[in-house]
């Protein structure tokens, strides 16, 4: 009983990391909606008339839903879990990057230069891999620029 009662008590504390929202905001009009924030697909978002929220998947797909007086729906569906661990990686290079200094950020090797991480996928690698999260913060932002969804202060 007891190893049973632990076993639910393990499975309750990782069942939050486990679980990763559809969306990423990049950018928002709302300052009620901050960067990095994450929803699901399908969710009913209070988007003011007007206002627009850029979202990513961690496929890279960038889309701007638009508000009205009822708010907004996120679109698409529901992320694969194989996508789980990328989505947290994106999500942790879109949320403002922590505040005052950081002992032992940077672990091993030099980072890349910035111009060679082009995609996606070698930003995620350099930010899981190399413990370069402040170039690999500035090469999703040349990214989304690129998209059209540069990040917007809010």
């Amino acid at each position: 009983m007891r190893k049973l009662l632990i076993g639910i008590a393990l499975s309750f504390a990782f069942s939050g990391t486990a679980l990763a929202s559809d969306y990423i905001v990049v950018s928002s009009s709302d300052p009620a909606i901050k960067r990095g924030q994450a929803f699901d697909a399908g969710a009913r978002v209070a988007l003011g008339a007007g206002k627009t929220l850029t979202l990513m998947r961690a496929s890279g797909e960038v889309v701007t839903v638009r508000g009205a007086a009822s708010g907004a729906t996120i679109p698409g569906s529901k992320l694969a879990a194989a996508d789980a661990a990328r989505f947290e990686t994106l999500r942790a290079l879109v949320e403002p990057p922590p505040q005052g200094r950081t002992f032992g950020a940077r672990r091993g090797g030099i980072c890349p230069a910035l111009e060679t991480l082009t995609t996606l996928d070698d930003i995620v690698r350099v930010a899981e891999t190399s413990g370069c999260k402040t170039v690999a913060r500035q090469a999703l932002d040349a990214y989304l620029a690129k998209t059209g969804s540069a990040p917007q202060p809010n």
